[in-house]
């Protein structure tokens, strides 16, 4: 798996808080299906955690759902958990700076820990789903979504006929057979994990690109080379994409959705 800079994540976001709710369409779809599905297992949490809470969207969603409970959300990126206590103020909700591989949260003190589409940009997974379980309650409820290796193949594929064609630093996913193996062994109960992919359309390459830089989905990559991409590799690159990646007058991604529900 390549390393991950999390200063680099952490700025990337932040810079895009004021972006990223104008440009979080499939986010914001999934956040609400992360949301039916805690609905769906009728639990009654009185303390709740997202991490990788953003602008807050899953913590609002989840306050909805639970209006006694307590919701604490945590990001690791500044600008996002400002934007996120702008957006939802009151006395029921909390938001902290965190990396998710080291909670600032005693243990055992949530009922359900959830989070959406942030693992992806985790480098010890293994280590962050132990900080889930340790936080969480007996009996408690660990759901999550997050992107598997299906995500951005049609990118991944043009960046390397037209850039580089190595490019050993493009972002890595974890599949599903492997984020239920790590789930096992660190002691979660009744995991299931499903995934399927989904596909968007975008008028054209640019606004593709614009979607993701405006949500701050940058790569994040320790290994990134200096001089990444000047005018006429981008050229070439977008003469690809929209050459081989077009369905009618759009062009598509793809994204790989996993989802998993465990219990402690």
């Amino acid at each position: 798996m390549n390393s991950l800079d999390k200063q680099r994540i952490a700025r990337s976001f932040s810079r895009s808080a004021g972006t990223y709710d104008a440009h979080s369409t499939l986010q914001k779809e999934l956040a609400k299906e992360l949301v039916e599905l805690v609905r769906s297992l009728r639990i009654r949490p009185s303390a709740i955690l997202d991490i990788g809470t953003g602008t807050g969207e899953v913590a609002s969603l989840l306050n909805k759902l639970f209006p006694e409970a307590r919701i604490s959300g945590c990001d690791i990126a500044p600008g996002m958990v400002k934007k996120a206590i702008q957006q939802h103020p009151g006395e029921m909700f909390q938001f902290d700076i965190a990396d998710a591989e080291a909670l600032p949260y005693p243990d055992k003190k949530f009922d359900l820990v959830a989070s959406s589409t942030t693992y992806q940009w985790i480098n010890d997974l293994p280590k962050a789903f132990g900080e889930a379980r340790r936080v969480l309650a007996d009996k408690g409820t660990f759901a999550f979504l997050t992107f598997g290796p299906k995500t951005l193949t049609e990118l991944k594929r043009c960046y390397r006929i037209s850039v580089d064609r190595n490019a050993n630093y493009l972002h890595d996913y974890r599949n599903s057979r492997q984020v239920h193996a790590m789930l096992k062994k660190i002691g979660f109960r009744n995991i299931k994990v499903s995934s399927r992919v989904v596909t968007r359309l975008y008028p054209d390459f640019r606004t593709f690109l614009r979607s993701l830089k405006g949500i701050g989905a940058l790569n994040a990559s320790h290994n990134l080379p200096r001089g990444l991409m000047g005018k006429s590799k981008m050229a070439e690159l977008i003469k690809t994409y929209e050459a081989n990646c077009k369905m009618g007058n759009n062009v598509y991604a793809s994204f790989e959705v996993i989802t998993a529900v465990c219990g402690k």
